[in-house]
Parts: C-alpha cells; sequence; structure tokens
C-alpha cells in the first residue's frame, strides 16, 4: 500500500438506538357535582341532572373515555366530558 499523509477515517458503526423509559399514565373520569351546587338543592328543578349523569354519579367510580362512551351508546344518549348534551 502507497504511503499517504491522509488517513482514511474508519466508517461509522450505526450505534443501538437508546431507549429512554417514560413513564406510563392514564386518564381517568368521575362524575361529580359542581362545588358551587348546595348539597341540598342537587337535582332540584333550580340544578336538575340528568338520568345519565345521575347514574354515573352514583356509582362513585372512575371511568376511561371508552367506558363513558360505552356507557353513552348503551343509554342511547349523547354524553362528552365537559359538555352538557344529551339527545334522545
Amino acid at each position: 500500500m502507497p504511503f499517504s499523509f491522509f488517513k482514511k477515517k474508519p466508517e461509522p458503526q450505526p450505534q443501538e438506538p437508546i431507549i429512554i423509559p417514560l413513564p406510563k399514565f392514564q386518564t381517568r373520569y368521575t362524575y361529580e357535582w359542581k362545588k358551587d351546587v348546595p348539597e341540598n338543592e342537587r337535582d332540584t328543578s333550580e340544578y336538575p341532572s340528568r338520568p345519565f349523569c345521575k347514574k354515573m354519579i352514583e356509582l362513585n367510580r372512575f371511568y376511561s373515555r371508552t367506558d363513558i362512551q360505552n356507557i353513552s351508546q348503551e343509554l342511547g344518549c349523547y354524553e362528552t366530558s365537559g359538555r352538557r348534551r344529551m339527545q334522545t
């Protein structure tokens, strides 16, 4: 091999990707009365509650978004978090 002042750099070796584990989390929802509605006035003519919401509050559970959508379909109503609408 002839003499050269220029050295050929070695080919870079492919590196394994660095995988950084991230914490896993899940979003869960709960149905509750607004804090500003007095307990003795809940589900009255002044602060009515729909059957869907009353049942969800009574169950006192945490729900995934999929849970809420499935329950809404079973009951035949349209329910989205934070929106007060119901279609019959």
